[in-house]
């Protein structure tokens, strides 16, 4: 059966604007994480049951649009029964409630009415309590026509606590929220009564930026030019397009500099444009769990280096032949075989790349060290050979890969 989600928002005194759905939570706010752990169960769309709409939420349900989510408002409980699907079940999420996703995806796996459940102990002692042994989590499964006849009788009583009364009298599933499954025991239930009580979840988002792995210039130098950033440029709520927009901006400058014969200040810009690109991408993480490649900027800053690439060939070219076309068009020709190879060795036989491959950032890092230890062409030769080198070395892969698979 489809699923969709209803957000209670209501109006408090312990939220600055009155709303706890409204606090900050890693650049974004704490109904956006909701929003997120419900659309990642399978919800459809997301209701979101508030009286008012401050600007931070109004930004918010924004936000969630432009990534493709199908938000929607209601003013009133009879609007969100409205906006809801007679066939649809229904996951309410109480007004500053958080739960680990798994939970959540171990209710929804079940049949309606259920609702996740706490043991009654005084580390949970703000949550509602269901009786002398449990208390609510905040979440619950239930199907329209529980929310319709909650509606008739509701009056001036509060949604989320009515609900809360009519489930326990149907016998809803209880399904414990520390440990659903009986396989390893999660995080934590968070009930938002304040900026100090998602702390642990906004560093639990924030830890996400640091990929662990992967290539040696995300490894080992963005790590440590780049992470430092990310939490100062969550606090202002910076978006990470913008973050990424600066990096493209700033290589393009390096580019511009190049054309004036300034190549020192642009081999300085380029890699400091790489770092500030992998803090939008980590930022990205924090909310996506894994980003996906961002290509039209990664591509738009690419082109800046390969311009000031150019500008320089044509100076050497001038001083010591055409000969310095050829080795430097050994660079961008080497890269697109890395990347045409990548899909073929997955193919053929996965193997996961070195991390010390060459890749356009990795040249940009380089590039700085090689012209101060050999000057401009000695730079634009090792950076030719560490490019064949590696596209060398991943078609020698997919070669003995292929030569297995015949065997």
């Amino acid at each position: 059966m489809p699923l969709a989600a209803l957000i209670a928002a209501q109006d408090q005194t312990d939220s600055g604007d009155g709303l706890r759905a409204t606090l900050p939570l890693a650049g974004r706010t704490l109904v956006e994480y909701q929003a997120g752990l419900a659309l990642a169960a399978g919800a459809g769309h997301v209701v979101i049951l508030v009286e008012r709409v401050p600007a931070a939420l109004a930004q918010a349900v924004d936000r969630l649009r432009r990534q493709g989510a199908r938000i929607e408002i209601a003013r009133s409980v009879a609007d969100a029964i409205d906006r809801m699907h007679p066939d649809e079940r229904i996951l309410l999420i109480a007004d500053g409630a958080i739960v680990a996703q798994g939970a959540v995806d171990a209710l929804v796996a079940g049949h309606a009415p259920a609702l996740l459940a706490l043991p009654d102990t005084q580390d949970h002692a703000e949550f509602e309590r269901i009786d002398a042994a449990q208390r609510w989590a905040g979440f619950a499964l239930l199907a329209k026509p529980a929310l319709e006849a909650t509606a008739q009788m509701l009056g001036d009583w509060d949604l989320g606590s009515t609900l809360l009364r009519r489930l326990v009298q149907a016998d809803a599933v209880r399904i414990e929220a520390l440990n659903p499954t009986g396989d390893r025991p999660l995080p934590p239930p968070v009930l938002a009564i304040g900026p100090s009580a998602i702390a642990t979840i906004e560093a639990n988002l924030l830890r996400r930026a640091d990929p662990g792995d992967g290539h040696w210039t995300e490894r080992y130098v963005h790590r440590f030019v780049a992470a430092p950033l990310i939490r100062q440029l969550v606090a202002r709520q910076i978006d990470q397009m913008h973050v990424a927009i600066a990096a493209i901006a700033l290589a393009w400058i390096g580019a511009l500099l190049a054309a004036f014969g300034l190549f020192w200040a642009t081999i300085l810009l380029l890699p400091l444009g790489a770092a500030i690109a992998s803090a939008a991408r980590r930022m990205a993480r924090i909310w996506i769990g894994v980003a996906a490649p961002a290509v039209l900027p990664a591509l738009a800053r690419h082109a800046a280096g390969l311009a000031a690439l150019i500008l320089l060939t044509k100076v050497l070219a001038a001083q010591g032949g055409w000969g310095w076309w050829m080795v430097a068009a050994l660079l961008p020709v080497a890269l697109a075989g890395l990347l045409a190879l990548e899909p073929i060795v997955e193919a053929i036989r996965p193997l996961a790349p070195s991390p010390w491959l060459a890749s356009a950032d990795a040249l940009l890092w380089v590039a700085p060290f090689m012209a101060v230890l050999g000057g401009w062409r000695w730079m634009v030769v090792a950076l030719a050979g560490y490019a064949v080198i590696s596209f060398l070395q991943r078609f020698i892969a997919a070669w003995k890969g292929a030569r297995i698979c015949d065997k």
